[in-house]
């Protein structure tokens, strides 16, 4: 459909380039038939922040609905590859978002997954929107760290730390295509991996409040859900670029880490690319049906629309005692 992207926002050229349409803060005039634009949070703590803003836009513009997309660190977090103008110019601290503005939020992985969650420097950040998305019951995609953060935080499931890099492009197997999120995914279920730590299906809540969606015989668990929570766990990478893992490869390979080459036929090919596009297409689908009721500001809307009503019935002098209830 659509993007709505903070004005001068590098991405902006590139998608544009790739034929996607893109409107910079505000479009010129309402959308058709009076469709109103999601708006999305991006809480991006990768450590190339243009190219991650790029790669989610892409993703997040394939819906039927546009989006508006609103870029924020958590708080206490300090970029340490980006440079500074651009992290003050297009980007939110968390706690200066209108959080009752949005209609979902996508929060990324970072390389953290050596560290125990809470020798990060900024987990009490990431805790408050956690906290926050959960009390809110705000629609969620967490994405490679962020998931296992998010499955820690949310409900004590532990990451499992591997000996080597799990690397590559992995075809995966669904294990329940009677989720929304699942509807039409395409198979072979392809997806980038680039981690050094997993979550195992036997760490799930027996009570099966996370549900498995997703599975490869060798790089493990891959994508789950807590449908209580509206939450939507994505151990891999659906977002990443044709020559992301070529380059974090030729990356790895100059420090001395081990990592195979990826498969290149894939690579060339970007057999995930259907994957990350279905996938994201049918969460963003999920959260326009929500009703108004279920949503923050769908509710504050609803309460300023009855008062309005309320206000007008009164100078037509109608009195409450004559409304039928």
């Amino acid at each position: 459909m659509a993007i709505i992207l903070p004005a001068g926002l590098p991405a902006i050229e590139l998608l544009r380039r790739e034929g996607v349409t893109v409107f910079e803060d505000e479009p010129p005039a309402p959308f058709a038939g009076g469709v109103q634009p999601l708006t999305v949070a991006l809480v991006n703590i990768m450590p190339d922040k243009p190219t991650t803003e790029s790669q989610f836009a892409r993703l997040l513009a394939g819906g039927e609905r546009p989006v508006r997309l609103v870029p924020v660190l958590p708080d206490g977090y300090q970029p340490q590859t980006t440079g500074p103008d651009h992290v003050a110019r297009f980007y939110r601290r968390w706690s200066e978002v209108d959080r009752y503005e949005l209609d979902g939020i996508v929060v990324t992985g970072a390389p953290l997954e050596h560290l125990p969650f809470s020798a990060v420097r900024y987990w009490p950040g990431m805790s408050a929107i956690f906290n926050w998305i959960a009390a809110a019951r705000l629609p969620a995609m967490h994405v490679c760290w962020a998931a296992m953060a998010a499955l820690w935080h949310d409900h004590g499931v532990p990451k499992q730390d591997l000996a080597e890099k799990r690397f590559g492009i992995f075809s995966h197997v669904p294990l329940d295509v009677r989720s929304p999120v699942m509807r039409g995914i395409p198979l072979p279920l392809d997806m980038p991996v680039s981690r050094w730590a997993e979550v195992r299906l036997s760490d799930l809540p027996i009570d099966g409040s996370v549900r498995p969606l997703a599975l490869a015989p060798v790089s493990g668990l891959a994508l789950a859900e807590d449908p209580a929570r509206r939450a939507v766990y994505v151990l891999n990478h659906p977002e990443y670029d044709a020559d992301t893992l070529d380059r974090e490869y030729e990356r790895d390979r100059a420090r001395g880490i081990p990592v195979p080459r990826p498969d290149p036929v894939r690579t060339a090919g970007f057999s995930w690319g259907p994957t990350g596009r279905v996938l994201f297409a049918n969460w963003l689908a999920g959260m326009a049906r929500l009703d108004l009721r279920d949503r923050p500001q769908g509710m504050l809307d609803l309460l300023l629309r009855i008062q309005a009503q309320g206000h007008g019935m009164a100078e037509g002098g109608y009195a409450c005692g004559s409304t039928r209830h």
